[in-house]
């Protein structure tokens, strides 16, 4: 049976669903107005002589998670969401169980709705919180990935995302490795208020089988977490990608060694992207002398030297300008992780201690240098 027979016409896509929404409302009897292109927060407006409501579509492939629904909590609470007496979230395969959880913790005073729609209806749960963004033209797409495990692509996917996210963009993730270590880092998502607008931003975590653009229209960037095995990434995302992160290691006596896997990291890639520009980043970068950090700087820009010369895309990174150093808040974080594994976590590394983190810091710089090697302002554009 295809997919297509497994769905009703009404959840075929964004745009059906949407129509959907609309046709159960002026059935009902209320008025319904599209909102204007690139409105952030919600998608329609209906009114009857009582009410005005904000109404978010959410044409999903699984069910809504927290931070989706914390989004329009914050539109509603937001001065642009004041002129609403009501928020409608609407969507089409339910809640997970912490949104769930959520909703039975507001008070029954809450200004938001949320359902499911069903073929003639909407089945209203409980009264809610939460939600907005800009809907960009287009997604930037970065992509993690080493024809190697357990050089840190999770941990820099994760913490990537992070500091796009305190730039104030929205950021989806996609976890592209069967072992599902970036689902069980961030669980669901997390959630980063803004206080001075109010609105807040997101990183929404997605499995392959469940991604697709209008599932999340707001988020500005998408970071694929891939899979060391090549073959089992899906083409038409590794296509998509505009920049990717190599990630590896200054060790001594692995330098030349990683430059061959990194040779056929690069090779792999441009079988199906030509236009990706790549970056190798030293992950888990220690400071020695001056002159045992010379003698490793030179060897680790000599391993690249070659796919430089023939490939005008591929960039390496000098660690001194750029690169993730070892952290004990990054090392603490991962312990922590594996030694409370049922727990839902939704925070990162970035913790202020004494007023400074070098996670932080050293994710926001990753993030500047790339804009800057690329020509500067891309991703700011997507405010």
């Amino acid at each position: 049976m295809t997919k297509s027979c497994l769905n009703p016409p009404y959840i075929q896509d964004y745009q059906h669903f949407e129509q959907h929404i609309a046709k159960i409302f002026s059935k009902a009897g209320w008025k319904v107005e599209t909102a204007k292109n690139n409105q952030p927060g919600y998608d329609l407006i209906v009114r009857n002589d009582r009410y005005t409501v904000a109404v978010q579509v959410k044409w999903l492939k699984g069910k809504v998670s927290t931070p989706q629904i914390l989004k329009f909590s914050d539109f509603l609470d937001s001065e642009a969401g004041k002129k609403f007496d009501y928020g409608f979230f609407i969507t089409t395969k339910g809640f997970s169980n912490p949104v769930l959880s959520l909703i039975k913790s507001w008070a029954k005073g809450t200004k938001m709705y949320c359902g499911i729609a069903l073929e003639s209806n909407i089945n209203w749960i409980k009264p809610v919180i939460d939600s907005p963004k800009p809907k960009p033209k287009n997604k930037i797409y970065f992509g993690i990935f080493t024809c190697k495990g357990g050089v840190g692509k999770t941990t820099i996917s994760a913490h990537l995302a992070g500091a796009f996210v305190l730039q104030e963009l929205n950021v989806a993730l996609i976890d592209l490795d069967p072992e599902q270590n970036l689902s069980k880092l961030v669980g669901d998502g997390v959630y980063l208020p803004n206080k001075k607008s109010g609105i807040g931003n997101s990183i929404e975590v997605f499995k392959p089988e469940e991604w697709d653009e209008y599932v999340v229209p707001d988020a500005q960037l998408v970071i694929c977490d891939c899979s060391p095995a090549f073959d089992r990434n899906p083409p038409e995302l590794i296509a998509k990608f505009d920049y990717c992160l190599i990630p590896t290691t200054l060790n001594p006596l692995g330098i030349n060694k990683h430059g061959k896997v990194i040779e056929d990291t690069v090779k792999s890639i441009r079988k199906i992207n030509q236009k990706a520009h790549l970056f190798v980043v030293v992950n888990n970068y220690k400071k020695t002398s001056k002159n045992k950090l010379n003698i490793l700087r030179k060897t680790y820009l000599n391993a690249y030297y070659d796919i430089e010369q023939q490939d005008d895309k591929f960039h390496c990174i000098d660690p001194e300008q750029a690169a993730i150093r070892a952290s004990d808040q990054l090392y603490y974080w991962g312990i922590h992780l594996l030694e409370n594994p049922d727990e839902s976590h939704g925070e990162l590394a970035f913790n202020l201690i004494g007023g400074r983190c070098h996670p932080r810091e050293d994710f926001i710089n990753l993030a500047d240098y790339i804009e800057t090697a690329i020509g500067g302002d891309i991703f700011r554009a997507y405010k």
